[in-house]
């Protein structure tokens, strides 16, 4: 199954404003977490079956710019449940008001949040599930990312074994480290772009290939290596750095101070 290109949703991500692209809506297709809230809508659909699908429509065409829309997921869910309403016409006409309403100019931090736009072409949602699922094993479910629904309030998902995330020294500590570069990048002059706390977020999932609580332990060394890195790029860190002053805390050091 094709997707767009890069470039496509990089292009798409800057044009409608970094926003929405349903009128009178504001959320933010990147939210301050860093959290990916927006996603990629196909005008004439993606797939056979689906809503406005255009069997004369070639492959480089369905997935080019002039077919994609960016919206919250409350949106998209909107247009592709009333597609009688929500025509193909109607939103090519929202499109195009959008990019004259909210258009900014690419800016170089836009090439992350549109590769993780791209990787949630490839969410797999599951529903209605009463036993056990296994991601990533021979015989279950392949995915990317999952997305769970349930209607107990109980459900509650833990990072697999082997990961960052299941240990909770390690995970504090890189998580200092993130919180750290934070610091230190806002502290920076001023910028053509307001700083925002995603970006590192996402460079991690693009260096490492996994959200950094599921990066393995193995690489747990690679990790912090990269995030000090990124704190001594910094202009305090380069300033903090030349007076002799140390940047952060090792993680025998973290641990002395906060083990458990």
């Amino acid at each position: 199954m094709g997707k767009p290109s890069l470039p496509t949703i990089k292009r798409l991500f800057a044009r409608t404003g970094q926003r929405c692209a349903f009128p009178g809506c504001a959320t933010p297709i990147v939210g301050e977490n860093g959290a990916i809230i927006g996603e990629i809508c196909h005008i004439r659909a993606r797939n056979v079956g689906g809503e406005r699908y255009d069997s004369h429509q070639g492959e480089a065409e369905r997935q080019g710019y002039d077919n994609l829309l960016l919206l919250c997921p409350t949106h998209h869910k909107t247009i592709d449940a009333q597609p009688e309403v929500f025509s193909v016409k109607l939103l090519l006409n929202m499109k195009a008001q959008a990019e004259a309403d909210n258009c900014k100019p690419e800016c170089p931090e836009d090439v992350f949040f549109s590769a993780a736009l791209l990787a949630k072409l490839s969410n797999t949602i599951i529903t209605n599930n009463t036993g056990n699922i296994a991601i990533n094993s021979p015989g279950a479910v392949q995915t990317r990312t999952l997305v769970l629904k349930s209607t107990s309030s109980k459900t509650k998902i833990l990072p697999p074994a082997g990961s960052i995330g299941a240990d909770g020294d390690k995970r504090r500590y890189v998580k200092y480290l993130i919180d750290r570069y934070i610091q230190y990048a806002k502290v920076g002059p001023v910028r053509p772009t307001p700083f925002k706390t995603a970006v590192i977020y996402v460079s991690i999932k693009r260096e490492f290939g996994a959200q950094w609580e599921l990066v393995s332990l193995a690489r747990f060394a690679d990790l912090c290596v990269y995030l000090k890195a990124r704190i001594g790029k910094t202009s305090l860190g380069k300033i903090n750095a030349a007076k002799g002053q140390a940047l952060l805390s090792t993680f025998e050091e973290y641990m002395r101070k906060h083990g458990r």
